[in-house]
């Protein structure tokens, strides 16, 4: 089933939504989306849909649900219902290419936090993907709850040469997610700590969390206040291999996350920076050995998205 949304009224919806939501179940689709400012929120809760945008910054899929926002009810969303763009773990198989997912409700001091996309099929890949928020941009899942209740919760996802922007947090959750050629832009918050790519919660018995390969961490937050990663779970695994970064990077380059967590039990673990003297004493720095062990089949066991 092929579709095509267009905001002109030259496609078959002028919604990602509507065309998402004619898509019978069973049915596999794919959906063209023509260039246009798309403010919409967009979930994706059946298998194999792939979403192709025109162009990846002309394409663009923005909303501005925040933590902090109340809904019909009076409650506070919280970060979980703020996602632009979510698929569910009934959104196995999904592609998303070519195309902008933004959060523009803003600064997390003030609005919370703010996905931009919420990411829990299994077997799901991102390319050419411009992805920006500020606080929490990129929610992988199982996210903490559940990663505490199911250990063996196996959740795969692929990213390629995509553009992930935000500040605290803002690549987290418990998948199994390859980052390969990816760009990783760190805001500058004007108040407080500053910015911390990272944030796993990688569910106990599963080996893989986050693995960043060939990718480039730059921003315009101060110099040395940039922090890869902390550990959201005791069990977090965090890797970064051959990735470059500027002089935004703290010496320590992790953190602990507070003294009351179990922080050396997290595997937290690069060989891109190898300053042993700076390089916070609980991590590791990966061997040429190690690093041959971080390939498709070790990572995602039957599918081969690289």
């Amino acid at each position: 089933m092929k579709l095509i949304v267009a905001k002109d009224k030259t496609g078959d919806f002028e919604t990602v939504q509507d065309a998402l939501d004619s898509v019978k179940a069973g049915e596999s689709a794919e959906i063209f989306i023509k260039n246009g400012f798309y403010f919409e929120k967009v979930i994706i809760d059946k298998p194999n849909v792939t979403l192709t945008g025109e162009d990846t910054e002309n394409t663009v899929i923005i909303y501005n649900d925040c933590a902090y926002r109340k809904d019909a009810n009076g409650e506070y969303l919280g970060t979980f219902a703020t996602a632009t763009l979510e698929v569910t773990q009934n959104g196995k198989n999904t592609l998303i290419q070519n195309l902008t997912i933004e959060n523009s409700a803003g600064y997390g001091k003030i609005v919370g936090q703010a996905v931009a996309l919420s990411a829990g099929g299994d077997r799901s890949s991102f390319k050419n993907l411009r992805l920006i928020a500020r606080q929490d941009t990129l929610m992988l899942i199982p996210c903490y709850i559940e990663a505490q209740q199911y250990p063996d919760l196996y959740i795969r996802q692929y990213f390629e040469n995509c553009y992930i922007e935000g500040d605290v947090d803002f690549i987290f959750g418990g998948a199994t997610a390859v980052f390969k050629n990816c760009d990783i832009y760190c805001k500058h918050r004007p108040a407080g700590y500053n910015c911390f790519v990272t944030a796993a919660c990688t569910p106990e018995n599963i080996k893989y969390g986050f693995v960043f390969i060939g990718c480039r961490i730059d921003g315009d937050a101060e110099k040395g206040t940039v922090y890869l990663g902390r550990p959201w779970l005791p069990g977090a695994r965090t890797v970064f291999i051959d990735t470059e970064a500027t002089d935004v990077l703290c010496p320590e380059i992790w953190s602990r996350w507070g003294k009351d967590r179990m922080h050396d039990a997290a595997c937290y673990a690069q060989n891109s920076f190898t300053d042993r003297e700076k390089v916070a004493a609980w991590t590791d720095i990966l061997t040429d050995g190690q690093v041959k062990q971080y390939t498709a089949e070790n990572i995602f066991g039957d599918w081969r998205p690289f």
